[in-house]
């Protein structure tokens, strides 16, 4: 069903044969309400069980001639960050590494001080490792000509330690560059090869990468120069060259391929039940895996609840925080509740510190990693 609306292009498409009607209504409604509260520009995919829904709103470009499709690649930020849990679950079923290793047993070069973080410690954010959530411009050299994870380890490792490991929690894109070493070190691949081989490619994730296509959605973004006022309309992000270590963010991957990923971290076809658990600790109920993800032009989340057999992907190409807010809205109408729409607030400008941008922003202004 295609229909123009408010000059938005709004396509709504059962997913899957045995979809639920009252599924797919309450999530509709829901995503309608929220869209009023504040604009949404992307895709939504969500399942229950047997039921499914997926619906797009907006479009890829700035013109506003390309429909947003639900095999559309979109910029990740840090629900990227899934893909290297997983890989690491992967690493634990498979015997090569444990939850309570030190990381310096796989990555010896790094400073004694790391000896006591474990790679429970890292995927927790409870290392101490540098945040590098708005890493210095003297870093981007490096980190432009890094081509596996590894080569990032001196850079990560040259950093003081914030705090003693375990004793805090603090968002650490440091931290998930030494688990992408971790898995290169375990599995004798490049993070990347690792990924695409062992779980693009067995799900069949075939829209999903880490370079940007002439098919991905235009990432756009009001963000100006600091002291300027953001701009009246969401204008395309200026690209830069793609980091090949990309383990802290910034895959790609579509609404098809992201569905086929959460169904089957609701089963056992990724991990054994002790890997899920070690890699995705419950700390609340009910257990809920994945996260969301900011960047100029893009705002995504990925959450799964494997308790009841529930997933919700939400992939924007613009600015957060609607992306976000989508996905506060939604989440409990997956559990039965309703709807919990987000009042609008004051769009955040510039970004929040825990978002990314490849390179230097447009004002030559160092930008921030991924969340």
């Amino acid at each position: 069903m295609k229909r123009v609306a408010l000059g938005w292009l709004l396509v709504s498409v059962s997913w899957g044969a045995a979809a639920s009607a009252p599924f797919e209504r309450a999530m509709g409604e829901c995503m309608a309400e929220q869209a009023r509260q504040a604009p949404f520009n992307g895709i939504v995919a969500a399942g229950l069980r047997d039921a499914r829904f997926t619906q797009a709103r907006g479009f890829a470009d700035a013109s506003g001639k390309v429909a947003i499709t639900r095999d559309m690649p979109f910029r990740l930020a840090s629900v990227g960050k899934v893909f290297t849990q997983t890989a690491i679950g992967m690493l634990i079923d498979a015997g090569k590494l444990r939850p309570d290793d030190s990381v310096r047993r796989h990555l010896p070069e790094l400073p004694a001080a790391f000896e006591p973080i474990t790679i429970a410690h890292l995927l927790a954010h409870r290392s101490g490792v540098a945040p590098m959530t708005r890493p210095d411009m003297a870093d981007a050299p490096a980190m432009a000509a890094a081509k596996t994870a590894r080569d990032l380890v001196a850079l990560v490792g040259a950093k003081p330690l914030g705090f003693e490991p375990g004793s805090q929690q603090q968002y650490a894109n440091g931290g998930y560059l030494l688990l992408g070493a971790v898995v290169e070190a375990a599995s004798g691949q490049s993070y990347r090869q690792f990924v695409e081989q062992r779980l693009f490619a067995p799900l069949g994730m075939k829209s999903s990468g880490f370079e940007p296509g002439a098919d991905a959605a235009v990432p756009l973004t009001r963000l100006t120069a600091p002291g300027q006022a953001p701009a009246a309309t969401p204008q395309p992000r200026i690209e830069f060259a793609a980091l090949k270590a990309s383990s802290a963010g910034d895959a790609l991957s579509s609404a098809t391929d992201l569905a086929a990923f959460a169904t089957a971290l609701v089963g056992d076809r990724l991990l054994t039940a002790s890997a899920k658990a070690a890699v995705f600790p419950q700390r609340l109920q009910p257990w809920r895996l994945g996260q969301a993800g900011g960047a100029a032009g893009s705002n995504t989340g990925f959450w799964v609840f494997p308790e009841s057999e529930a997933w919700l992907i939400v992939l924007s190409n613009f600015d957060p925080p609607s992306g976000e807010w989508m996905g506060q809205a939604l989440q409990p109408v997956l559990a039965g509740e309703a709807c919990k729409a987000q009042a609008p607030r004051a769009m955040p400008m510039p970004i929040p510190e825990s978002s990314s941008v490849r390179g230097p922003t447009p004002s030559g202004t160092a930008p921030p990693s991924p969340a």
